[in-house]
């Protein structure tokens, strides 16, 4: 379950570090306009043309446009995002690169995690058997 949650965050990082929740909000908007361009105007050809000619934007579209402006323009934003990244790459060093403890406690120095055989002994012993 920690693993799941350190990927999860790491992801999430690395998703706001390249600025990709604005492609993905962008994507929402454009769905909606359409939906909402075609429905007013009677027709699917008609709204696509008016949600991606740049003249009938929506609120969202703007709060996009300005949220991506002000990240282009902020010089802390540069030095935020490198931090982000190099966050999520320490988790993922410590949390998917290392093996786990039961790895590390039942091996001997000789032998490498990818070496050991983990697998219980063939046939299982019996019960009372001697």
């Amino acid at each position: 379950m920690l693993r799941q949650l350190a990927r999860t965050l790491i992801v999430a990082a690395l998703v706001f570090s390249i600025g990709l929740h604005w492609v993905v909000l962008q994507s929402a908007a454009w769905a909606g306009m359409i939906v909402t361009y075609s429905i007013q105007e009677g027709s699917l050809l008609t709204g696509m043309s008016q949600t991606f000619d740049a003249e009938h934007p929506c609120a969202l579209c703007g709060a996009v446009w300005t949220g991506t402006q002000k990240e282009k323009n902020d010089p802390r934003q540069k030095k935020e995002s490198h931090k982000k990244l190099l966050l999520a790459l320490a988790v993922l060093e410590r949390a998917i690169l290392t093996p786990p403890a039961f790895v590390i406690l039942c091996t001997e120095l000789t032998q490498t995690p990818f070496e050991m055989d983990l697998r219980p002994p063939v046939p299982p012993p019996r019960r009372g058997a001697v």
